[in-house]
């Protein structure tokens, strides 16, 4: 009886052999990279089964039913990277299963401390400057402005009185000469008028008298209201006669 017993058990075992499976593939980490450091894998078969991987793969001898796989990925003494995953085991044979892990609470939890710490120490102090920049530069813009229009503004103003004093002291200068000059004019249009037989033209006093035609032409006016000389149209010209009465008088 014994020994018919001891021999069911052994069929049993042998059945359960008969569909065993080899279950092997590769790690990733979140990017899809294969980790080449240590990771920790094991299986909730019976008996456990545990192993270390250094090489970016792992393998595990199952028997039929179904099974949680767990990896780990510590980096400085933490753990970076977890990975749990359930199988089925159906059939005997050898089946691929890749194992993608991903962050742990602990690692993503430091990951968003620092994206939430990147914007006040990196972004807001760039930010600052470069408002900073701005401000100083519209300024420094401005005063530049301010300082060239102050600028045209005087020298427009100092041109400009320049002017306004030239034509003066032109002005004075010119009255001045013309008052002093036209008494002396008119004895020196009789003197011409005289040198000449007492008959010349307007156009050869102005050529020896300095001063504007308009000038020459009141002072000829002026003698023939004295009742000096005489004007008479000749073509586009005048000619002018010094009087009888005033012909024979000496300088």
């Amino acid at each position: 009886m014994l020994k018919k017993l001891i021999i069911v058990l052994m069929l049993l075992i042998l059945i359960e052999n008969c569909y065993a499976a080899t279950i092997y593939g590769n790690i990733y980490d979140p990017d899809l990279n294969q980790i080449k450091g240590r990771v920790e894998v094991e299986v909730d078969s019976s008996p456990r089964q545990y192993q270390v991987s250094t090489d970016g793969t792992y393998s595990f001898f199952l028997l039929v039913g179904k099974y949680t796989i767990k990896a780990k990925y510590e980096q400085y003494g933490r753990v970076k990277y977890i990975a749990e995953e359930k199988i089925v085991v159906r059939d005997e044979g050898r089946f691929i299963h890749d194992i993608v892990m991903y962050p742990s609470p602990e690692e993503e939890e430091r990951l968003l401390n620092e994206t939430l710490e990147e914007p006040d120490n990196g972004s807001n102090k760039k930010q600052a400057i470069l408002l900073f920049v701005i401000i100083g530069s519209v300024f420094i813009v401005s005063i530049l402005l301010v300082f060239y229009l102050l600028k045209k503004t005087r020298k427009k103003e100092h041109i400009q009185g320049k002017k306004e004093e030239s034509s003066e002291r032109f002005a004075a200068i010119k009255d001045e000469k013309e008052e002093v000059e036209a008494p002396e004019s008119l004895d020196g249009i009789i003197k011409i008028i005289k040198e000449n037989n007492g008959r010349v033209t307007q156009k050869d006093i102005r050529k020896q008298i300095p001063l504007s035609e308009a000038k020459i032409s009141l002072m000829i006016t002026e003698l023939e209201d004295k009742g000096i000389v005489k004007r008479i149209k000749k073509g586009r010209g005048n000619i002018i006669i010094l009087k009888n009465r005033f012909s024979s008088d000496k300088d």
